[in-house]
């Protein structure tokens, strides 16, 4: 049994009122990765015990919590309790010196999904293939750590943000999330044919003489997923990176495809549908006959699958 495991039942604490806490999130993001806004970072949950003091700014300096950023620390314990985490008159709003009345408009499009909080709403994680951090939210995540709270919202995307710690036995990279950054071998795939050995640099410049015709091992496509994730271009729900429910009976955040499809069959290099300039020579190239692969990762929704 890991570590994991055994916090599991100690996580199953009385969480009413962290539900009350966060209850304004699943205003502004319309729920667990469902906020209709194109490009809105997905809201899920890690629990506090795995984001330790190691991991905030990439391990560098736990310490730069304390002292000079205690007060600044206090002020969101404060906050967080008076009006819950981005609450209606909550200080996030307020930030740039709004009046109250345009800070509540602002919660209210929100709301509405005319608009989405911004990439740096909730804590960020970053990560490459060889680990992850703390990259965004360090205070709130102090704060909310200092006031108990069992789970912390979080959010991850592709970091090149210092030496991240490695990957642990406890959170390890889950294995939906190995074969889209291209970091598994894997057998032949319906859609792709024969997977393509990525190889390379986690950073490497995949434009660089990249030829879609020629001999595509050992190259990224510059337009797939596995070059965009690399490159930081999507958000992702905490729950894929690790492939595993993080919070007891909140269940995982997968992509959210029609019935009969998942992660497993997304493309990995450039989707293509019947509409292209290689739909006559270059038939085979098509791997996205009805464009369900495009639409989601032109605007990406998640779905909670329970575990």
């Amino acid at each position: 049994m890991t570590a994991f495991d055994t916090a599991w039942d100690l996580a199953k604490a009385d969480t009413g009122m962290w539900d009350e806490i966060y209850a304004p999130l699943y205003d502004v993001f319309g729920g667990r990765g469902r906020n209709p806004n194109r490009n809105a970072i997905p809201l899920d949950f890690i629990q506090t015990k795995d984001l330790p003091l190691e991991r905030h700014y990439g391990g560098k300096n736990a310490a730069a919590l304390q002292d000079w950023a205690e007060e600044d620390v206090e002020k969101i314990m404060q906050d967080i309790l008076e009006h819950g985490m981005m609450g209606r008159d909550s200080h996030w709003w307020h930030r740039g010196r709004k009046d109250l009345e345009e800070a509540r408009a602002d919660f209210d499009r929100n709301k509405a999904g005319e608009t989405n909080p911004g990439n740096v709403a909730i804590p960020l994680i970053g990560f490459t293939e060889d680990g992850w951090q703390i990259n965004e939210g360090n205070h709130r995540v102090a704060a909310l750590r200092r006031l108990n709270a069992p789970y912390v919202p979080t959010y991850t995307e592709a970091t090149w943000m210092g030496k991240p710690k490695p990957y642990s036995v406890d959170l390890p990279m889950g294995s939906e999330m190995r074969r889209w950054l291209g970091l598994s071998p894997s057998p032949k795939d319906p859609l792709l044919g024969d997977i393509i050995d990525y190889g390379g640099s986690f950073k490497e410049n995949r434009m660089r003489d990249y030829n879609i015709h020629s001999d595509k091992s050992k190259k990224i496509d510059p337009y797939g997923l596995t070059a965009r994730l690399r490159d930081g271009k999507y958000r992702i729900p905490t729950s894929f990176l690790f492939g595993r429910e993080l919070v007891p009976d909140r269940g995982r955040l997968v992509p959210d495809l029609p019935e009969g499809l998942n992660a497993a069959d997304m493309p990995l290099n450039e989707v293509r549908g019947k509409d292209g300039w290689w739909k006559d020579e270059y038939a085979e190239l098509i791997n996205d006959p009805k464009q369900i692969f495009r639409n989601w990762q032109n605007s990406p929704k998640w779905k909670i699958q329970e575990d």
